[in-house]
């Protein structure tokens, strides 16, 4: 068995965060974790920054948050760098918009049997239903069909996301654990000082299958200058994002 403590949640360049994918492999080799770039609807960040992690040892997954038109979001984790790409050329890019965080899909060809298609054609490794008691679309209770189907193909549930309130992070733990899925605790991270901040623990058995999750080193509180600072992080790379769409400049 392995334990590896891993950051799972975090952007770069490549969507609406600050940090480079060599920026983050830094951070990890310096506060010994592991790590997944999980950018919006992207996966070059990802895949860069996995060969850099592997050269220096370091644990990684390639990840990419889906986002689709109904505003819903889930996080996809794949071990083969090769199977992102896959993925993402043939099931997001041609359907990306101007915004960042939505394709021109339906959250509703990732459940059911279509996952279980996708799953075996790319082999994804596993899936996590981020922030699930985020505002508005997000939120589990926006559109209850649909967040049960995407919860039924889920391995995960973020229990803990820097990003997210106290009270909200509560609730999904409780989630998560009614449900009997893994529990994660990622930083949700768009700037570098928020990497690594809290971490899961992960228990590996010899065939790399995840047995065992364990974020109770974490505790959960409200960062209001640093959630006040990704904001405006998220913000800016959305208006950039959807100014460059249309051939405008970046601010």
């Amino acid at each position: 068995m392995k334990e590896v403590e891993f950051d799972l949640h975090m952007h770069s360049i490549y969507s609406d965060g600050r940090p480079a994918p060599h920026d983050i492999v830094n951070i990890a080799k310096s506060k010994n974790i592991g790590f997944a770039i999980t950018d919006h609807n992207h996966i070059k960040g990802s895949i860069i920054a996995k060969k850099l992690a592997d050269k220096d040892g370091i644990p990684s997954l390639c990840g990419i948050e889906l986002g689709t038109n109904e505003g819903k979001e889930m996080l996809i984790y794949f071990d083969k760098p090769f199977r992102a790409e896959e993925f993402y050329i043939k099931e997001v890019e041609p359907y990306k918009t101007s915004r960042m965080t939505r394709i021109k899909r339906s959250m509703w060809e990732f459940v059911g049997d279509e996952f279980m298609s996708l799953k075996r054609r790319y082999e994804i490794y596993f899936v996590t239903i981020p922030h699930p008691y985020a505002m508005l679309y997000k939120s589990v209770k926006h559109n209850p069909l649909l967040s049960n189907a995407m919860l039924k193909v889920a391995n995960a549930v973020e229990a803990v996301n820097l990003s997210i309130s106290s009270k909200a992070n509560a609730k999904a733990y409780w989630l998560g654990v009614e449900l009997g899925k893994f529990l994660t605790a990622p930083s949700d991270a768009h700037l570098k000082s928020d990497i690594g901040l809290v971490t899961t623990r992960l228990e590996f058995d010899e065939n790399k299958t995840i047995i065992k999750s364990d974020i109770s080193h974490n505790f959960t509180h409200s960062h209001i200058l640093k959630n006040s600072l990704t904001l405006l992080q998220i913000t800016k790379e959305n208006i950039n994002y959807s100014l460059l769409k249309r051939g405008s400049f970046k601010l």
